[in-house]
């Protein structure tokens, strides 16, 4: 049986340096187009998120205000029952006003007969309030899950960009290596 002999195997150094310029361009490439677009991505998700929070807390606030105005309304009617007189026109007009702003669509009278429906009409806004909040805050849950995965993936393409330096580098420099036995 015949010997295969690998003596006389060789690459050629053009060879290696082509193929290690071919990994840096492909790991630049990588990194200008990928990484980059995907860290634009996170970046967009992370605002998104922020803006969220800021509703959010906008909301809440007008959730708080809902129940601070339903607090003075209770406490006028009140203050007016006890006395046993009804709410002076000017006071009434004005409690009327401020509750339009909440309650457009509803024809208020501020008196004791149509407490319940005004109630029950804040209690509405309220509860779209809290729904609102609800539902902000279920996106910013599904953005955090997204936002991971892109950051991960940004770290996964990271390392294999950097091992096509690495590659890459080693390749080049190998033009400086001597492979026969001469020396």
């Amino acid at each position: 049986m015949g010997q295969i002999s690998f003596k006389n195997w060789r690459v050629p150094t053009w060879t290696l340096v082509a193929v290690g310029l071919l990994f840096n361009i492909v790991s630049a490439l990588l990194t200008n187009f990928y990484i980059d677009d995907l860290n634009r991505q996170t970046n967009e998700i992370a605002q998104l998120q922020q803006n969220n929070d800021k509703l959010i807390q906008l909301t809440w606030q007008q959730l708080e205000t809902v129940e601070r105005k339903r607090e003075h309304l209770l406490e006028v009617l009140n203050a007016a029952e006890i006395v046993g007189a009804s709410v002076p026109e000017e006071i009434a007009a004005h409690l009327a006003r401020d509750m339009t702003y909440w309650l457009p669509d509803a024809s208020i009278v501020p008196d004791i007969k149509g407490v319940p429906a005004l109630m029950a009409a804040l209690d509405v806004v309220q509860d779209e309030h809290r729904e609102k909040i609800n539902n902000l805050y279920l996106t910013n849950q599904a953005l955090i899950g997204e936002n991971a995965k892109k950051t991960e993936a940004v770290s996964r393409l990271r390392s294999l960009a950097l091992f096509l330096q690495m590659l890459g580098l080693a390749l080049v420099l190998a033009r400086d290596l001597n492979w026969s036995k001469d020396r």
